[in-house]
C-alpha cells in the first residue's frame, strides 16, 4: 500500500473550479479541435478564459493590412466562445525559432494573466511530429516552472522579480497519456461550431473526426462526449517520476 504522501502526490488535479484559464495553441485552430469543450464549459460556467497563439500565416500574407486570415479566424472562434484574446506571438508556420525564445514569449503573459490553469498540446506525444506543436507545448512547460522563479529572466541589478505566478494545473490536450477526462456533451455542437470558424482550415471529415475523437474519449466514462487530459499539480510539474492516477473530472 502506498504511503500516504504518496498517495496524495498520484492523485492529478481536479480541472473543476477554475476561476481564469489560458489556453495557449500552436495554430489558431488547436485549442478548439483540442479543448473547444472545455473552454465552452469554462466560460458558460463563468470563468475568465484567455486564448494565446503562438503562430500564425503572416509570412503567406505579408502585403495584408490588419489581422491575417487565421488571425480572423482565431478572433472569431473566441468571439463565439465568449474567449479574451490574449495575443498572437507572430512567430511565423514551421518557426525555426528555439523553444527557448517562445518561452521567454509566453512566461510574460503567464505572469499577467495569473491564470488558475493553463493548457496546451502534448508535447510527449508519441505519434507528434509537427515541430510547432512540440516546441509549444515544451516552451509552455519552460514558462509555467519559470514563470515561479523571482530570479528569472536575470536582472541587471540582481534584484528578485515581484511578478512571479505560480500555476496550480498545467494540462495537455492532444495526450496519449490522459489522466482527467472531461463530460463536454452538453458542449459538443458548441465545440465542433467554433472549430467551424476556421473556414480556411475544416472540412467535414475534420468536423467527423473531431466528433469522433470525443466519442472515442468517453469511452469507460457515462459520458457521450468527452475530451482528455494530462493534468498535473505544480508539484507533479518538477522532478519526481511518479506515476498518476486516471480519473473523471
Amino acid at each position: 500500500m502506498d504511503n500516504p504522501i504518496i498517495s496524495h502526490l498520484r492523485k492529478p488535479p481536479k480541472l473543476k473550479g477554475i476561476k481564469r484559464a489560458l489556453f495557449i495553441q500552436p495554430h489558431a485552430d488547436d485549442n478548439q479541435i483540442g479543448a473547444g469543450g472545455m473552454m465552452a464549459l469554462l466560460a458558460e460556467s463563468g470563468a475568465e478564459v484567455y486564448e494565446l497563439t503562438v503562430t500564425d500565416d503572416r509570412l503567406l500574407e505579408r502585403d495584408k493590412n490588419g489581422p491575417t486570415t487565421r488571425q480572423s479566424e482565431a478572433l472569431q472562434a473566441q468571439q463565439f466562445l465568449n474567449v479574451k484574446n490574449a495575443g498572437f506571438l507572430g512567430f511565423c508556420d514551421k518557426t525555426q525559432e528555439p523553444v527557448e525564445k517562445i518561452s521567454q514569449a509566453i512566461l510574460p503573459i503567464i505572469r499577467k494573466i495569473k491564470p488558475d490553469a493553463v493548457f496546451t498540446p502534448d508535447p510527449n506525444l508519441a505519434t507528434e511530429c509537427h515541430s510547432d506543436h512540440i516546441k509549444t507545448g515544451t516552451a509552455v512547460k519552460y514558462a509555467v516552472l519559470d514563470a515561479m522563479c523571482d530570479f528569472y529572466p536575470y536582472s541587471e541589478d540582481g534584484k528578485a522579480r515581484h511578478e512571479i505566478w505560480t500555476t496550480p494545473i498545467l494540462a495537455f490536450y492532444y495526450t496519449d497519456k490522459p489522466n482527467r477526462k472531461v463530460d463536454i456533451s452538453k458542449y459538443i455542437d458548441k465545440k465542433l461550431d467554433s472549430v467551424k470558424c476556421h473556414k480556411s482550415q475544416v472540412d467535414n471529415n475534420l468536423l467527423m473526426f473531431v466528433k469522433e475523437l470525443a466519442k472515442i474519449a468517453a469511452k469507460g466514462t457515462k459520458y457521450k462526449y468527452a475530451e482528455q487530459y494530462r493534468a498535473l499539480s505544480t508539484l507533479q510539474t518538477h522532478c519526481f517520476n511518479i506515476s498518476l492516477d486516471a480519473d473523471d473530472d
